[in-house]
């Protein structure tokens, strides 16, 4: 069965702007949430249909946004064919994107713009 991401081209991309859109809503819940301890945020993944959320500190959080091309996701949520698994902790995975799709949410990062 083919994966609905082929590694490079349109789905790559497709994939890259969905987890930019879910990160978007992420810095905005971050905004609001800013003075907790733990937030509930969106999980990051290429899932289109993706609800699940994830349990992460404000700190841990912004040790992941540190890099425009890594992103908290479910565990299991990763697709080895655009991105690789760099860290994994209870309850969420990190990953870092490459290739195409590293180029696309790099461009789409909400920090880098302006």
């Amino acid at each position: 069965m083919k994966r609905e991401t082929d590694g490079g081209g349109i789905q790559a991309v497709k994939a890259a702007r969905n987890q930019a859109l879910w990160r978007e809503v992420n810095e905005r819940i971050k905004e609001v949430a800013e003075t907790a301890g733990e937030m509930e945020l969106l999980c990051e993944c290429s899932r289109m249909d993706c609800t699940a959320t994830l349990s992460l500190t404000a700190a841990d959080y912004e040790r992941i946004r540190s890099s425009p091309t890594q992103f908290p996701i479910a565990i299991g949520h990763d697709f080895p064919e655009i991105e690789n698994v760099v860290e994994a902790s209870d309850g969420y995975a990190v990953v870092q994107k490459k290739g195409v799709a590293a180029e696309e949410v790099a461009k789409l990062d909400p920090r880098s713009r302006g």
